[in-house]
């Protein structure tokens, strides 16, 4: 009797944990998106990083918007009406020297989206690659992306020193 006792309780335990499961109400695609956009942004901060300014710039919509703080006390917004424009800033401003010996790495990201747009509250640091006593310096990026074809892009990109993350 203790038996069948026990082979029932067993039965019955297991039939409820076989029914027991984790809902989950992620609309479809919704993680593929997810996948997409966090490969955008990464391959945007590797190829900027790298000093790469095709293949960042490849990444951004024709129109798209850029606006960046640059680190100083008295640093004022530098706004970009294109994409083209930006990455001609870039490559002059850091074509010949230390960005391309610059590691650029996601700190932290957290990501929106609602169906072909997203929005990326992306905070950097970028570390030189070698030499002592250079600065780990500190962004936090405020990113929109839209699809368009079953691609993302970059359409606006908002830069500034994040004081919390520079050392």
């Amino acid at each position: 009797m203790l038996r069948l006792r026990s082979a029932a309780i067993a039965f019955i335990a297991a039939l409820a944990l076989s029914a027991c499961r984790i809902e989950d109400r992620t609309p479809a695609g919704s993680r593929r998106d997810e996948d997409a956009i966090r490969s955008v942004l990464a391959t945007y901060y590797q190829s900027v990083g790298a000093g790469d300014w095709a293949a960042s710039r490849a990444l951004f919509w024709d129109s798209a918007m850029v606006e960046v703080r640059h680190a100083g006390t008295d640093s004022a917004w530098r706004e970009y009406r294109t994409a083209d424009a930006y990455h001609r800033d870039l490559a002059r401003r850091y074509g010949s020297h230390e960005l391309s010996e610059v590691s650029v790495r996601i700190f932290r990201l957290d990501l929106r989206q609602q169906g072909d747009l997203a929005s990326a509250w992306v905070t950097t640091r970028r570390r030189p690659i070698a030499g002592e006593g250079r600065l780990e310096v500190g962004t936090a990026d405020d990113v929109i992306l839209r699809r368009a074809g079953g691609t993302w892009r970059i359409v606006a990109l908002a830069s500034a020193p994040d004081p919390a993350t520079t050392r």
